[in-house]
């Protein structure tokens, strides 16, 4: 099943503890990839001092972004998630799409993102570097300073 764009609401979240309410509740469904507790609360946190969008299906929050100004040019995707049973239905894509043309109407030129490298071996982290690639991104660099050898950071951008 796939959603259109204008079944969508893209809710700008302004509230605080509503951030971190909506960043705990869909990233705590995704343990492939949040499932280490320290990290997981640590993006909680720090999702409250930026900017946050959320899809709502019926008024319930079922994806969000957050979203990290790292200059006058460059915006990051700093944590996104959607619940699994919404997977595959074509909602991250439409989220990136509202997302950019935002960022674009701001004046930003590039929009990057952090994953896991393909250094390692993690199915779960395929899939999203898959995702990332379906909507434009390319890899950049491969860095173990971030994240740690263990982690290997794959580094992606693309031009708004």
């Amino acid at each position: 099943m796939e959603i259109k764009s204008n079944n969508l609401d893209l809710e700008k979240i302004e509230d605080k503890i509503r951030k971190k309410e909506v960043c705990l509740k869909i990233l705590r469904d995704l343990p492939e990839w949040f499932g280490i507790e320290s990290s997981l609360l640590k993006y909680s946190e720090e999702v409250m001092e930026k900017d946050f969008y959320t899809v709502l299906i019926s008024g319930e929050p079922v994806a969000f972004v957050s979203v990290k100004i790292n200059n006058e040019f460059t915006a990051e995707i700093y944590v996104i998630g959607m619940l699994k049973k919404f997977h595959r239905m074509g909602i991250g894509k439409i989220l990136i799409e509202k997302i950019e043309k935002n960022l674009i109407e701001k004046g930003y030129k590039f929009l990057m993102v952090k994953t896991v490298s393909e250094s390692l071996d993690n199915a779960a982290y395929a899939k999203t570097r898959l995702f990332y690639k379906k909507v434009g991104f390319l890899p950049l660099e491969e860095i173990v300073e971030i994240w740690g050898e263990k982690n290997p950071c794959l580094i992606m951008v693309k031009t708004l």
